[in-house]
């Protein structure tokens, strides 16, 4: 049967409809957005997360201020353990003594008994030696003495009435400690060997004991 050309016409039109549905459903499959070129960095949340959930905490690498409190407290408590507790001997009954000599060897000895210190002596800030431990020691003498005036220079230069009071120490634990003080005019130091470093408080005890040595013998002139 033979068709007729609008017929025909027809046929070609669906065919042709066809083809450019075809054609806009192939389109529709291309992606939308074309993807970003690889020389950008990448703002993925997907990428940077891992990163951030490896990374420590703030407070794993800097410890909160109440753990350096207690280390520090852990740490005192470390310092103090060489000083165990002692009882006070009793200060030498110095009396019936005038001899400058005799009443400083008095309270040296006293000094080391009460601080557990070793190797102690007195001397003045010229490195003379009064008492105690003083028999081979002529450079500690002499390098302690040139410590004292020193101090004593120091202390005259500087704007005030400031006295030659003073106490240092060279170590941590063993260590070498002087101990300078002033009676009247005269400048005198104690030097000693100590697991601990005496404190301010211990120190000036030292003070008052060696004064209450010379105070009287400077005043009096005694033998």
């Amino acid at each position: 049967m033979a068709r007729s050309r609008s017929s025909f016409d027809l046929t070609n039109a669906i065919a042709a409809a066809n083809a450019i549905a075809g054609d806009e459903k192939g389109k529709k499959k291309a992606p939308a957005v074309e993807p970003l070129p690889p020389d950008l960095v990448s703002f993925d949340p997907g990428a940077t997360a891992p990163a951030t959930e490896a990374s420590p905490p703030p407070l794993a690498e800097a410890p909160p201020r109440g753990g350096y409190a207690a280390a520090s407290t852990a740490h005192d408590a470390e310092a103090n353990a060489g000083d165990s507790p002692r009882n006070l001997p009793k200060l030498p009954d110095l009396s019936g003594i005038t001899s400058p000599v005799q009443r400083c060897e008095k309270i040296v000895q006293w000094i080391g008994e009460a601080t557990g210190a070793t190797d102690v002596f007195l001397a003045d800030a010229a490195g003379l030696p009064l008492a105690g431990a003083v028999s081979d020691t002529e450079a500690k003498l002499a390098g302690s003495g040139l410590v004292a005036s020193s101090i004593a220079s120091l202390a005259s230069a500087v704007p005030g009435n400031l006295g030659a009071t003073f106490e240092m120490h060279i170590g941590e634990g063993p260590c070498f400690q002087l101990v300078g003080f002033q009676v009247g005019a005269t400048l005198f130091f104690v030097g000693l060997n100590r697991t601990r470093p005496l404190t301010p408080t211990q120190s000036h005890g030292i003070r008052l004991a060696c004064r209450h040595a010379l105070g009287d013998t400077l005043r009096t002139g005694g033998p």
